[in-house]
């Protein structure tokens, strides 16, 4: 059979399979799985933007991604030390590359600087709006069917959009925050689609090694910066590293990567509009904000 994520192909039983009840089991687990790890993902990411307002607030934004991505890329240096016997192609490693710079540095370079000016819950509404220029892509570009009812989720994305845009500082001028936290989106998007062959061959976890790695490489000129930074930062500023590297970065992308290639990265992305209510909910409950409004950082004071 075909290689894909840990040979399991949508509950499909060899001969060599077990039957009864067991094999029932094995194709419950099969796609219950992928839903937990899908929802873990997504809680996982909605942690992230209280988190990332809370450290912008004394730290700068590449010292905000260089900081994010160490542990996540130190573990995966490993993981590609230790299977170095995984033949790879030589063309998949630029794909991979590809994926890396756009979905890893780049993505949090425009999401970063942009969440300088908006707030975290408006941050994490906009550039969740990805799924819709999931779909955009997989239309013009890889000729996907389209339906009626994501037509009409896309032009209702579009205009809620534009009205968190709107009250955010700046508004929808380009450079803005939320201009930069759209192109943001687009980035995903586009990274997402980049992906997702290279998960169907390779698995989760070679991949989402080989893209952090890839897209850490341009941010090892602010290690040492990051590194002064957090040592003198006080204990909530690095329990908020430690949180942010382990759980939405080295543990979110691993298994977001699982999911992309088991759904697909259109219904996948669906799935992201989860986010900003888990936002505006972990927010309050860790920081006491309202995340839908953006309040003075002590730099502004």
């Amino acid at each position: 059979p075909p290689l894909f994520f840990f040979h399991a192909y949508h509950g499909i039983r060899y001969a060599q399979e077990s039957r009864g009840l067991g094999d029932v089991y094995k194709r419950q687990m099969k796609t219950t799985a992928p839903i937990l790890v899908i929802f873990s993902t997504i809680f996982f990411w909605g942690s992230s933007f209280p988190v990332m307002s809370f450290i912008l607030e004394t730290s700068t934004p590449l010292i905000l991604s260089a900081g994010r991505f160490s542990l996540a890329a130190f573990i995966s240096l490993l993981w590609c030390v230790f299977n170095y016997k995984k033949k790879i192609r030589l063309n998949h490693f630029l794909r991979y590359f590809i994926a890396g710079f756009v979905g890893i540095f780049l993505y949090n370079l425009f999401l970063n600087y942009g969440q300088q000016n908006v707030s975290a819950g408006a941050s994490s509404f906009i550039v969740n709006c990805n799924p819709l220029f999931t779909v955009l892509i997989g239309f013009l570009i890889l000729k996907q069917k389209v339906s009626l009812i994501h037509w009409s989720c896309v032009i209702f994305c579009l205009l809620g959009v534009c009205i968190i845009s709107i009250d955010q500082e700046g508004g929808l001028e380009f450079g803005s925050g939320s201009t930069l936290i759209l192109f943001a989106a687009i980035l995903t998007a586009i990274y997402f689609h980049i992906l997702k062959p290279l998960v169907l061959i390779y698995g989760a976890i070679t991949s989402a090694a080989y893209t952090i790695l890839f897209g850490t490489l341009p941010m090892i000129f602010w290690f040492p910066e990051t590194y002064y930074f957090i040592i003198n930062s006080n204990s909530e500023v690095q329990i908020a590293f430690l949180w942010l590297s382990l759980f939405p970065t080295t543990i979110g992308y691993l298994t977001w990567t699982y999911a992309v290639g088991y759904f697909g990265a259109n219904k996948a992305s669906l799935f992201l509009y989860l986010i900003p209510p888990i936002s505006i909910i972990l927010n309050f409950l860790w920081y006491d904000n309202c995340l839908l409004y953006t309040s003075p950082s002590p730099r502004d004071s």
